[in-house]
């Protein structure tokens, strides 16, 4: 039977409810409210929130978190509420989560603070997360995809609150492993390029090798010293190029990587020279072009050629065949 919920509202002082008390709420309380403040400023509050009573004179939120903080926003002194009897805290989870469902499409970062709750508070097996959850939830049903929205809720705050803009979840599950202040490091950097999914890769992937490489302990930096990221950032380069305003910020984000690779790789140069003289000596017509892959990353040279008629392409097709037997091609692979 479908309850009359309506039968039991009450205008409840909002000092009255416990604001610390989150079994219930499904979004983190950092998620912005702009636009419901100006809906509540323009209709008024047109749906009470549900409490259940924790005493005679105290309540604790079950449906209605962000409305709750848009009225403390707008100093509401009190507020209407239906009183819920019920004892049943898993059901009224489960009210919650449908309730938000319903109005509006959860972020990634709210689904995953709720198969969290689900799995700690109220002890649900991975089988009822994925059978009965993960559904609901429109997340695909296998333990890879769950763990991994159990990892982005166990993220600290910091990066849970950069997802999915500006930061990708993928590297912030990475950025895990970084020391604090180096997380702070990167997110300012990810704001200032305005970097999307492959750029922050590439520069995640520079960074994470160069610490790796300087063998960072995970010890705090002390006060007033610089984060190991910052060091290495520094160290390369990136720095001047990042404070020079002459450039666009594209331009600058691109030296950038190229100062890194090159802390990364500190005998590029020496490759690139060496890979210049091979080419020259095995003095390849105009029509054909090699192009070995950038940094030296990979095991594929690619060629293009031209050609204007069916003989100039049967010159090409045997100037490649000669060109692949000579040694100076070998001593380029070595350089892969």
């Amino acid at each position: 039977m479908v309850q009359n919920f309506f039968e039991n509202i009450e205008r409840i002082p909002l000092d009255a409810i416990d604001p610390e008390d989150r079994l219930f709420a499904i979004s983190p309380p950092w998620l912005p409210l702009e636009q419901l403040i100006r809906s509540i400023k323009n209709t008024g509050l047109l749906s009470p929130l549900h409490v259940q009573r924790t005493d005679r004179s105290r309540f604790r939120l079950i449906i209605g978190f962000r409305r709750y903080q848009a009225a403390c926003k707008l100093r509401f002194q009190e507020i209407p509420c239906i009183v819920r009897g019920e004892e049943n805290a898993l059901k009224l989870f489960v009210q919650a989560l449908e309730d938000n469902l319903v109005s509006r499409p959860l972020q990634l970062v709210e689904k995953a603070h709720v198969l969290l709750k689900l799995r700690r508070h109220f002890e649900l097996s991975t089988r009822t997360l994925l059978d009965n959850f993960a559904p609901l939830l429109d997340i695909r049903a296998d333990r890879l995809h769950l763990e991994r929205y159990l990892d982005l809720a166990r993220l600290p705050k910091s990066l849970q609150r950069a997802i999915p803009k500006p930061l990708d979840p993928e590297i912030a599950l990475n950025l895990s492993g970084w020391k604090t202040e180096e997380q702070d490091f990167f997110l300012a950097l990810l704001s200032k390029y305005r970097l999307r999914k492959n750029k922050q890769k590439q520069l995640f992937t520079l960074l994470d090798e160069l610490r790796a490489l300087q063998r960072i302990a995970p010890s705090a930096p002390r006060d007033g010293e610089r984060a190991p990221v910052e060091i290495l950032w520094q160290k390369s380069g990136a720095g001047k190029i990042e404070q020079d305003e002459r450039l666009p910020l594209s331009d600058r984000f691109e030296q950038v990587l190229e100062k890194l690779h090159r802390l990364r790789f500190p005998h590029l140069s020496e490759y690139e020279e060496k890979y210049a003289e091979l080419k020259s000596a095995l003095k390849l017509p105009p029509q054909i072009q090699f192009h070995a892959p950038r940094y030296f990353e990979g095991n594929r040279i690619n060629v293009s050629f031209s050609f204007r008629h069916p003989q100039e392409l049967l010159e090409v097709a045997k100037k490649l065949q000669e060109t692949a037997k000579k040694d100076e091609v070998k001593e380029i692979f070595e350089l892969l």
